[in-house]
C-alpha cells in the first residue's frame, strides 16, 4: 500500500458514510454465521449444545440449543468461560427453560461482557467452556468469531489514516487476495460498515482500480488498518496492517466471511 505524500488524494466521506449507503436501501443486519454443534450429545450423557455468536446492540450474544437426547430430563444449568484472549466471559447467568424433557429443545441468549480474566490463547480467539446441569458438569472448547468484537467506534478519523499507517512497520502488514468477484463496490462498502469494517475514505487509481480505506478496532482497544483494492474482473486484493500481528489472520477471515458470494 502507497501511503506516501505522492499518492492522490482520498476521497472524503460524508460524517457518517454508512447513513449515505444505507440511505439508497433498507438496513442490513450483521453477520451471524449459522448455530453450530459444539458439545455432542455421546460427550455429554445426551445433551446436545449448538451454538453462534452475534453482535446486537453493542452487545455480544452467545446463542445457543440445548437439545436432550437422552431419557431423563435435564434443569440446572450454569456456564462458566475459562480465561481468554479478549475477557471474554458471561455478563449474567445462563437462563434455559427448565426441565428439557427427552426429545425436545430449548434456547438460551446469553449476553457476554468482555471485562473477564485474559489469558493469551492458541489459537487467539479459542474459548475453554465448562457447562454444568442437574447430571455432570461437561468441558468443551469453541472458536468465538473476530467480528463480534469489532467495536462501534472503529472508523478512524480520515486525517490520521495515513499517518497511522506510516507509523507501523512495513514487517506488520500483511497481504491477501480475497476468493470473491460478484459483489459492487457499494455492496462490499455497506457490508463492511454494518460489520462494523469501516471504510474510512475511497479513491479511484489508474485502469478502473477503486481503493477502499478501512479501519477495525477491537473490544481491547487493538486497531487494524486496511487497503481493499478492486479490479473489475479481477480478485480483490487486500493489505492489513496493526501493531498487533496476531489479529490480522482473524480480521482476514471476519473479511472474508462478511464478504462471502
Amino acid at each position: 500500500m502507497s501511503m506516501d505524500g505522492g499518492a492522490a488524494p482520498m476521497a472524503a466521506p460524508s460524517a457518517n458514510p454508512a447513513m449515505d449507503l444505507f440511505s439508497l436501501a433498507a438496513p442490513a443486519s450483521s453477520y451471524t454465521a449459522p448455530p453450530t454443534v459444539i458439545l455432542k450429545a455421546a460427550q455429554a450423557k445426551g445433551l446436545e449444545v449448538s451454538a453462534t455468536f452475534a453482535r446486537r446492540n453493542k452487545t455480544i450474544y452467545m446463542d445457543m440449543s440445548f437439545t436432550n437426547r437422552s431419557m431423563v430430563a435435564m434443569s440446572g444449568f450454569a456456564i462458566q468461560f475459562n480465561k481468554n484472549s479478549f475477557g471474554l466471559a458471561p455478563a449474567s447467568p445462563l437462563s434455559v427453560p427448565s426441565p428439557v424433557l427427552p426429545g425436545t429443545t430449548a434456547n438460551a441468549s446469553l449476553p457476554v461482557m468482555t471485562s473477564g480474566p485474559v489469558m493469551k490463547m492458541d489459537p487467539l480467539l479459542k474459548i475453554q467452556m465448562a457447562l454444568k446441569n442437574d447430571i455432570d458438569v461437561f468441558y468443551f472448547e469453541c472458536t468465538v468469531p473476530a467480528y463480534v468484537l469489532f467495536v462501534e467506534d472503529g472508523c478512524m478519523e480520515r486525517n490520521l489514516f495515513p499517518s497511522t499507517w506510516r507509523e507501523i512497520p512495513d514487517e506488520k502488514e500483511k497481504q491477501y487476495t480475497l476468493p470473491f468477484t460478484a459483489k459492487t463496490q457499494d455492496q462490499i462498502e455497506a457490508l463492511l460498515n454494518t460489520n462494523n469494517m469501516f471504510v474510512v475514505a475511497t479513491r479511484q487509481g489508474g485502469d478502473g482500480e477503486s481503493l477502499i480505506y478501512m479501519s477495525v478496532k477491537f473490544t481491547n482497544n487493538i486497531w487494524v488498518l486496511g487497503e481493499l483494492r478492486l479490479v473489475s474482473g479481477a480478485m480483490p486484493a487486500l493489505a492489513l496492517k496493526t501493531q498487533t500481528v496476531a489479529a490480522i489472520p482473524e480480521v482476514h477471515s471476519a473479511i472474508c466471511t462478511v464478504l462471502a458470494d
